[in-house]
């Protein structure tokens, strides 16, 4: 049984990598989905894309960390669907600049994009969410939230607190059917993930592969919440990587 079928899902960060990836995976499982990112070419070339296929998407170009861009996206999207049953929050960037030589400015911009902006688009699914006395949202954590790498404070330190963010939001959903999960995936093998020389396959999971596990995720009854889940290579260093 598919449960997901039908379910109204906004993507951030949909333009590329695990966003565009979920919204190619989600469409083909029947869901409409709303596409949110920047880069307004790449969202309708997705649109189009996944309406060739036969599924439904919407593009709609949003600054993430713009709270009125943000509010202006979920209103959209209500405008078009009447409701909204799953939000991804997938946006996101990385960065390894050393300690010592991180500027307050790229700190605060990776603040911005990784958790507040998660916190922005939480917050206004939760008030859709509350509404409808139901709904799901599932945010991209990391491996850095549990094992960080050396020279990723900023990083490490917003995928440590998205973790916090969602369990506070499981919690403040619950008493209305609003379920909060976390992903933390391994390397993917995106455009966010630097690479030397040529890549090889088995060191990373996969867009698609990646997109099928968080539709497990999402793909449960209204009443279950898969709370936390971690997909690395098998030959990936998790526990005292380098």
């Amino acid at each position: 049984m598919r449960y997901i079928e039908g379910k109204i899902t906004l993507i951030t960060g949909a333009s590329s990598g695990i966003g565009a990836a979920v919204a190619r995976v989600f469409a083909e499982a029947g869901c409409p989905v709303v596409l949110a990112a920047r880069r307004k070419d790449r969202l309708d070339q997705l649109a189009a894309e996944i309406a060739a296929a036969g599924g439904e998407a919407l593009a709609i170009q949003c600054d993430v960390t713009d709270e009125a861009a943000v509010e202006h996206l979920f209103a959209k999207t209500l405008e078009r669907f009447a409701r909204l049953d799953i939000l991804i929050n997938n946006a996101g960037i990385a960065d390894h600049t050393p300690t010592t030589e991180l500027s307050l400015a790229r700190w605060q911009e990776v603040v911005d994009v990784n958790l507040t902006a998660a916190f922005l688009c939480a917050r206004e699914a939760m008030r859709i969410m509350k509404r409808q006395q139901g709904g799901r949202m599932l945010h991209i954590g990391s491996l850095s939230a549990q094992v960080p790498r050396p020279n990723t404070a900023a990083y490490a330190a917003t995928k440590f607190a998205l973790a916090g963010l969602n369990h506070s939001l499981a919690i403040d959903g619950r008493a209305d059917g609003i379920a909060s999960s976390i992903y933390h995936p391994g390397i993917v093998g995106t455009e966010l993930v630097r690479v030397e020389g040529q890549r090889d396959p088995h060191a990373s999971i996969g867009g698609e592969t990646t997109a099928r596990a968080i539709l497990a995720m999402c793909d449960v009854p209204d009443h279950v919440n898969f709370l936390e889940g971690t997909m690395l290579p098998i030959g990936m260093p998790f526990l005292g990587r380098g």
